[in-house]
């Protein structure tokens, strides 16, 4: 694909001029390892870890589009001139991978696109598949977009709905162009390298958010980057494995680690919310479980599920309890009346 770089960064912002750091906030967690927090923008990224070593750096994670990991790329400039050697995808899903294209030939060392092989092949047989269904369903987005702004009654509205237009329209001309990535290295269950004093640890530890989630492990810095496996939202649960996901945190968490560099949110320091996480999926399944068992229609699980989860996890989860809830209910109580995505 061809660089869509200040003008869609601009166009993203709905701003004049926008410069890398409007994307991405770094933040120094160990010397040589930084977490880019990504800023909330209509069209999301995810975060990502940068990891300085001897003879190259590793970025965890290429957000959701090339222009995105040509911002982060110009602020991994900044901190050394060392080339980007290797670049992890910790899953599949669109907002991890889809930058991946940047990286290519940015470098005269070349750069090795590492992930599980259940990623790779499922990049291959759903990636490609959801990005050739965005390039038809984003402008049926946009028209309706459009429509509400036409209805707008308020200079507020007006305004988030003109940004939120100009950042899909951008995001639609480049995803138009774009050429999937796949990644061109794959393990089963982990790879290590190792550089100097530092060593870096690739782990698949079982399936979770999806089939094949990866975390990547600084076991000398005690620093861990988890992708999607956990974050500082609520559970996206439509390609989980919610029984997995479960054994795959605690997994995680006996790991010796006291920073967690999420796939979306603000880095963390402790292991508490692997620990919510566990529990949450553990009370929503048996929820959902105790209301198919009663015969209870999807519609009223729904409804009585959220009402026996929401006084512990409404607080915990804030707004987005009610945004989600629905919908990891359809997958609970799918999985457990035997219907798995």
């Amino acid at each position: 694909m061809r660089a869509l770089w200040g003008g869609t960064l601009a166009v993203l912002l709905g701003a004049g001029t926008a410069s890398p750091e409007d994307l991405f906030e770094l933040k120094k967690v160990r010397e040589g390892v930084w977490a880019a927090v990504a800023r909330p923008l209509p069209v999301i990224n995810c975060n990502a870890a940068v990891i300085v070593l001897e003879d190259g750096v590793m970025v965890v994670d290429t957000h959701s589009r090339p222009s995105a990991a040509r911002a982060l790329m110009a602020q991994i400039r900044g901190l050394t001139d060392k080339p980007v050697k290797w670049v992890v995808d910790t899953h599949f899903h669109w907002d991890h991978y889809q930058g991946n294209q940047a990286y290519v030939g940015a470098w005269p060392s070349g750069t090795e696109i590492i992930a599980s092989r259940a990623t790779r092949e499922a990049i291959e047989s759903r990636g490609i598949p959801r990005v050739r269904h965005e390039i038809v369903t984003v402008p049926r987005q946009l028209e309706r977009l459009r429509a509400e702004r036409a209805r707008a009654v308020t200079d507020v509205d007006r305004k988030r709905l003109d940004d939120e237009i100009a950042a899909r329209e951008a995001y639609l001309a480049e995803l138009r162009s774009m050429e999937v990535t796949l990644p061109s290295l794959t393990f089963e269950t982990g790879l290590v390298l190792h550089r100097g004093a530092r060593s870096v640890h690739i782990l698949w530890l079982g399936k979770g958010h999806t089939d094949g989630d990866t975390v990547v492990y600084l076991p000398q810095d005690r620093v861990i980057a988890t992708g999607d496996l956990l974050h500082a939202w609520m559970p996206y649960m439509a390609d989980s494995h919610p029984y997995d996901w479960i054994r795959t945190l605690e997994a995680a968490a006996a790991l010796d680690f006291d920073t967690v560099i999420a796939g979306h949110g603000d880095v963390m320091r402790d292991k508490e919310r692997f620990g919510l996480w566990a529990s949450y999926f553990r009370d929503l399944l048996r929820e959902a479980g105790e209301s198919y068992a009663r015969g209870d229609t999807l519609a009223e699980a729904r409804e009585k599920v959220a009402a026996a989860l929401r006084p512990r996890y409404g607080p915990a989860f804030g707004a987005r309890f009610d945004e989600s809830i629905n919908g990891n209910v359809n997958k609970a109580y799918r999985v457990v009346g035997g219907v798995v995505e």
